[in-house]
């Protein structure tokens, strides 16, 4: 029971597995959407959303247990280093997310499972930095975070191949791998932002500064419009339609960007989350509902 416990606090502390399930959610709706014309049986899309919840997932176990001894410096406060979970728990979860991952790639199709394999190696590549130098994340920040990222755009691809048993994408599919891909983006850079400077120089706005990292936070928005607006044409969504709700959209994004970088505290940070959150599942239900 007392295990239990600690796995829940740190699903919700670490993995903040909420407010991610319904975001994977939102992506998962729009995939229903565009290929439903595929006849794709139902529980599908239900292992889909819990495939890539366990990736997710795997990849924070990955993370904590990479970054040990960094968080040990200058993150005493998380969970491993507070002593909520240990390192050998975090494996043995690992281990299992592995295995869940493997069961569900083999009940796709074997082009699921056979594309899994270089998935999953990546990610073991990821937890050990890819072998690169042991100053190179110190030194290149933005591309040893952009090196993780490409495990979203590949985490995309397994699923669509995984949904149509194919990996003949038409342009609906491409366009929207690169769609998840830019919010993701965006969603990685939110993370990023904090007021003053951390005692690690991890964040974004350590290396820009909040300006700087703000406007690329408002970069990843603006691309996301055009490619969401892009997508919402091609299912023949009234172009009115399109237009106000992307306005909407790009207002959002100006008002918590600017708000934030004004006013620089705990309270419009999570405000800046609150319009993160607010859009990109706004994004999402719009291109999977709208008519």
């Amino acid at each position: 029971m007392k295990s239990n416990k600690i796995y829940i606090k740190y699903l919700l502390e670490r993995f903040q597995i909420i407010p991610l399930s319904l975001l994977v959610a939102s992506d998962i709706l729009v995939i229903y959407r565009i290929t439903s014309d595929k006849n794709i049986v139902i529980w599908k899309y239900f292992i889909s959303f819990l495939f890539v919840i366990l990736y997710l997932f795997h990849n924070r176990l990955a993370d904590d247990r990479r970054d040990f001894d960094f968080d040990n410096k200058f993150h005493p406060d998380r969970a491993v280093q507070r002593g909520l979970i240990s390192l050998n728990q975090l494996e043995i979860l690992s281990f299992i997310s592995i295995v869940l991952m493997i069961l569900i790639s083999g009940s796709f199709n074997f082009l699921s499972l056979t594309i899994f394999i270089p998935l999953i190696l990546y990610a073991l590549f990821a937890k050990k930095d890819f072998f690169l130098a042991h100053d190179f994340k110190e030194k290149h920040l933005f591309g040893y975070n952009f090196l993780n990222m490409l495990q979203i755009l590949s985490l995309q691809v397994f699923i669509y191949a995984s949904m149509i048993d194919s990996l003949d994408f038409n342009s609906f599919i491409r366009f929207h791998i690169l769609f998840v891909f830019v919010l993701s983006l965006q969603v990685e850079v939110t993370r990023k932002i904090k007021p003053g400077t951390s005692l690690g120089k991890d964040l974004y706005s350590d290396r820009m500064g909040m300006g700087g990292s703000i406007i690329l936070w408002g970069s990843f928005g603006i691309l996301s419009i055009l490619i969401s607006a892009y997508l919402a044409y091609m299912l023949n969504i009234d172009l009115n339609t399109i237009f106000l709700f992307e306005l909407v959209m790009l207002l959002l994004f100006f008002i918590g960007g600017t708000l934030y970088y004004l006013k620089k505290s705990l309270t419009y940070e999570n405000y800046f989350w609150a319009i993160m959150f607010l859009t990109y599942i706004g994004q999402n239900l719009f291109l999977a509902y709208a008519q």
